[in-house]
């Protein structure tokens, strides 16, 4: 089974009776120029093994900066006919991650905008419910993320 059907399965556990069509992950805004900083610092801290703590020091710093802005470390948007749903992942492991994903809010399709630019290395992604003026803002590397060109085709 690949990254997407586990991440689209783990969605449709968690919405329920809405048929999921598509599924894509973002992280909270902010989180990637972190992830780039910790990387960075566990790299220079390495010793033998600089690629080891580079990783290590990129995904504690993503969880570092979601927890201290009250978010989940990475986000599912999961598109239904009807509705966006936005579900919290509390895992960021490439394997896993998908069985617990928490509902964090939904924007009817009818009533959602969406802004896509480009900050540096990463995609700022801007979901504006328009009966609230409430607006999301994600963000997702230009390469290797799940989805989220299909999810915005779908959404065109």
């Amino acid at each position: 089974m690949s990254r997407e059907e586990h991440a689209r399965d783990g969605a449709q556990a968690a919405i329920g009776d809405d048929e999921v069509i598509d599924v894509a992950v973002v992280m909270p805004r902010g989180s990637t120029k972190s992830g780039i900083l910790g990387a960075a610092v566990g790299a220079g801290f390495g010793g033998d093994s600089p690629m080891a703590w580079g990783v290590t020091g990129g995904m504690l710093a993503q969880r570092a900066a979601s927890a201290s802005t009250g978010s989940y470390p990475s986000i599912v948007l999961a598109l239904t006919a009807t509705r966006l749903h936005v579900l919290g992942r509390t895992s960021t492991g490439i394997v896993g991650g998908w069985k617990d994903l928490h509902p964090v809010a939904h924007i009817d399709r009818a009533n959602l905008t969406v802004q896509r630019r480009h900050s540096g290395t990463v995609r700022v992604l801007e979901l504006t419910d328009t009966t609230t003026g409430n607006t999301l803002e994600f963000e997702a590397m230009n390469l290797g993320g799940l989805g989220l060109d299909d999810l915005l085709a779908e959404l065109a």
